[in-house]
């Protein structure tokens, strides 16, 4: 008796989507200009924030020699000291990272480390480098410019040098230790208030801008923003505002090369640092516990007056140079979300509109 062989199971056709059938609805932006204004206003709304932290802590820091007499808010006390005022900045620290998480986490639904908040690529080998490139860079920066100031003449700029300063050899009363202490401790201190300067503008505001707008753009805003932070520190001028544009512009430059927070974060605190406590002259229009007697007279637009080098206008030469280096080959670079992309087809509303498929 012959066997019937088995059947083999027949293949079901999948079945093709009627046309008729409704398809899930989809948003689409409402202007162009809604698109590009919502970064716009969750940055504002973030550095409200900043202000708000930093400030309120700064007054009341301030007012704590009024409050309480005697200790360290004696007259000459650490309480009444310039670098007492950096503990406004470095406590503001704590509480804005909890901002900036609430942010990222609530509202922007991405991660801390997509703000920039993480270790180069390429890990400690690349940290290390950055490291060593960001500190030398900006020590270069500082040496082209006080070597441009010591070419010009006598009538426009002017270097006196007086050794050691007599300070740094017999540290403040508040201060026991050797000065070299101190200096050490106002370099953490320096590159933890650059940090936290640069995780605000840097890494909250220029990463949030740059989700819908070029980069080069996110850049210009946020260092305008940065440069307005600035516009009541003592003694600034024009020309000091203009050059802490370029300076985030720098800044911004480090930050879209490497993806990190992190070289920026050392160039930024080592300049202050060089600045303030080894080259000796103002940063900002501050002058803190330093290494070195150093007066710089002249045309203040030429040298930066009580501003400090941030001041001059020979900076600002220089920052132009380097911010057209560092930016070169990414002035057209796309945003992470561009508004073409984010332009979605209106679903068919009628069975007409969709192609019937090709007969077989």
């Amino acid at each position: 008796m012959e066997e019937t062989p088995p059947e083999s199971p027949s293949i079901q056709p999948v079945p093709t989507p009627s046309p008729s059938t409704p398809q899930p609805p989809r948003r689409r932006p409402r202007s162009r200009f809604l698109y590009l204004l919502v970064p716009a206003l969750r940055a504002i709304l973030f550095l409200i924030g900043f202000v708000i932290v930093q400030g309120g802590l700064t007054v009341l820091l301030s007012s704590l020699p009024y409050l309480v007499q005697g200790g360290i808010f004696r007259p000459g006390g650490f309480g009444n000291s310039v670098e007492f005022a950096l503990l406004a900045v470095l406590l503001s620290i704590p509480p804005q990272l909890v901002i900036t998480w609430l942010f990222a986490r609530y509202l922007d639904r991405r991660s801390m480390a997509s703000l920039g908040f993480r270790q180069p690529d390429g890990g400690p080998p690349a940290a290390l480098r950055q490291l060593a490139v960001a500190t030398l860079g900006a020590l270069a920066v500082l040496g082209a410019w006080l070597a441009a100031i010591l070419a010009l003449p006598d009538a426009l700029a002017r270097v006196g040098y007086g050794g050691i300063n007599p300070g740094y050899l017999h540290p403040p009363a508040w201060w026991p230790l050797p000065g070299a202490l101190l200096l050490g401790l106002l370099l953490v201190a320096f590159i933890l208030q650059g940090g936290s300067e640069e995780w605000v503008m840097r890494g909250y505001i220029y990463r949030t801008l740059r989700e819908r707008w070029p980069p080069w753009v996110s850049a210009l805003v946020s260092s305008i923003l940065f440069s307005l932070l600035h516009a009541a520190n003592p003694n600034v001028s024009r020309v000091a505002l203009l050059n802490i544009v370029l300076a985030g512009m720098v800044l911004a430059a480090l930050v879209e090369r490497t993806g990190s927070l992190w070289s920026a974060t050392i160039a930024h605190g080592v300049w202050n640092f060089a600045l303030a406590c080894l080259l000796s002259v103002p940063v900002s229009g501050v002058s803190v516990f330093h290494l070195l007697s150093v007066k710089i007279t002249g045309d203040p637009t030429v040298t930066g007056g009580g501003f400090g080098p941030e001041g001059s206008a020979v900076l600002t030469v220089l920052g132009v140079l380097l911010t057209l280096w560092l930016w070169r080959g990414m002035w057209r670079r796309s945003p992470d979300r561009p508004w073409a992309a984010a332009i979605i087809p209106e679903a068919p509303s009628a069975p007409e509109d969709v192609s019937a498929p090709p007969s077989s």
